[in-house]
């Protein structure tokens, strides 16, 4: 079992308010929070998350019939009742906290108790902000471990959610293509074309007419110039965020691209071998230059490939790949580069 996450910890000192209770969680992390609620007494516990991981992670320890874990773009209210309390795990992106609120605040009873927990720095401290127009000013209920949790009274109804109004809809050109793009707030790409996929749509090469992956696929951008270029081409998107992969379902409609598209945490969902894996990868952890989630990726890609299948992704200029790319492919080049980005290929 994962070691709690420091919002869990702050959570799990303070049980005892969850006891007798029906329970929304929100966010939720990697670990066993869920089975504590309900092993300290709460009569029932939904969870909603947006993270495949956790989901996953989640819905595996998960070892009570009084759960249920939710993943996916849209909260659903199975239980058809309103529910008593819920607990945000507060996310750095204020957009996303907004979303989470939008898609719960409805499903809450008059003057349920809502918990705001998460880290000093990532916003939770001005969570107070966000939830005025429909609760009361937060109290502080306990601080630890670098985080705060926070309780407020649900005051004032909430709208039913409206997922049209989360929707942002633009046009944007795409090398040789018009894109018409469709995303959730959050999404990487939200709003314009980055210059570094940008680069990478200008240099994709020859792409075979063979089974290509988009992986970590935002909006779905690159997944859908490649279905627009190439027509007919076998092409399938993964992200491990659901707001990511209703998003590139979206996009892919309102431009007439047929694609597979599913959640994967890394190629944990993907089956088969690929003739092409295009990719902008991540590479923070927070505002941290983080190499392991990227090295994971490049690590794992040479066994997802055909023989003679190439591997093309875009980085930034002073991000050392070229060596990670160097220990698990036959053959790598730099395709281009600039003073801000750099296209790498890599073949078996």
């Amino acid at each position: 079992m994962a070691t709690l996450s420091n919002p869990s910890q702050v959570l799990t000192r303070n049980l005892e308010l969850f006891n007798d209770k029906r329970v929304l969680v929100a966010g939720f992390s990697d670990d066993n929070l869920i089975n504590e609620l309900i092993d300290a007494g709460a009569n029932q516990v939904t969870a909603f998350g947006l993270d495949f991981h956790n989901h996953q992670f989640v819905a595996k320890a998960v070892s009570s019939d009084k759960v249920e874990i939710q993943y996916g773009a849209y909260f659903e209210n199975t239980k058809s009742q309103p529910w008593q309390q819920l607990i945000l795990y507060w996310p750095k992106s204020k957009l996303r906290a907004q979303y989470f609120l939008a898609n719960l605040l409805p499903h809450l009873e008059p003057d349920a108790e809502v918990y705001l927990v998460g880290d000093n720095k990532g916003g939770v401290k001005s969570a107070a902000k966000q939830i005025s127009d429909f609760c009361d000013k937060p109290v502080k209920v306990d601080s630890a471990r670098h985080c705060g949790l926070y309780c407020a009274t649900y005051t004032t109804p909430a709208p039913a959610f409206n997922k049209a109004l989360w929707l942002k809809q633009y046009q944007i050109d795409a090398v040789d293509r018009k894109i018409n793009i469709v995303s959730l707030p959050g999404v990487f790409s939200h709003g314009e074309l980055d210059l570094g996929t940008k680069l990478l749509l200008e240099n994709l090469g020859h792409l075979k007419m063979k089974r290509t992956l988009d992986f970590g696929c935002g909006c779905g951008v690159i997944g859908t110039y490649i279905g627009l270029k190439r027509p007919g081409i076998p092409l399938e998107l993964v992200d491990i965020d659901a707001l990511a992969i209703e998003s590139a379902k979206l996009t892919l409609a309102a431009n007439d691209v047929e694609a597979k598209v599913y959640p994967s945490d890394g190629f944990s969902n993907t089956r088969g071998k690929f003739a092409t894996i295009v990719s902008n990868p991540p590479f923070h952890t927070g505002i941290k230059t983080d190499y392991k989630v990227p090295e994971q990726f490049m690590s794992q890609a040479p066994d997802q490939l055909m023989d003679g299948g190439q591997l093309r992704i875009v980085a930034n200029s002073f991000l050392r790949y070229e060596p990670i790319l160097m220990s698990h492919f036959a053959k790598t080049e730099t395709i281009i580069s600039n003073s801000k980005f750099k296209i790498l290929s890599a073949k078996t």
